[in-house]
């Protein structure tokens, strides 16, 4: 049985979550983070299907967010939508808050 191409699973996987959530900042550093991340990990063909995402991403979050500041939060990947520094980006002496270790 062959695989479906790449684009048949980004869109089942992305589009209800990009055309419902484009409203909510958290939704779009989400999805941003995912799509990025997938970018980064999947074979070079996957390459184009994922940037015409990111573009619908993008046009989507034009639309919702009429203010720069928030327009440009929602375009800041961030794997928990909230901001912040992960605990991937923390030092290594912090603690799981991310506060400084004792």
């Amino acid at each position: 049985m062959p695989g479906r191409p790449c684009e048949n699973y980004l869109e089942l996987a992305v589009t209800e979550i990009r055309d419902y959530g484009a409203t909510s900042v958290q939704v779009c550093r989400r999805l941003r983070a995912l799509l990025e991340g997938l970018l980064a990990a999947l074979p070079d063909e996957c390459g184009p299907a994922l940037r015409a995402e990111l573009g619908l991403l993008d046009d989507a979050v034009e639309r919702a967010f009429a203010d720069a500041p928030r327009r440009a939060d929602a375009r800041t990947a961030d794997p928990q939508g909230v901001g912040g520094r992960s605990r991937q980006d923390a030092p290594p002496d912090a603690s799981p808050s991310g506060e400084p270790g004792p």
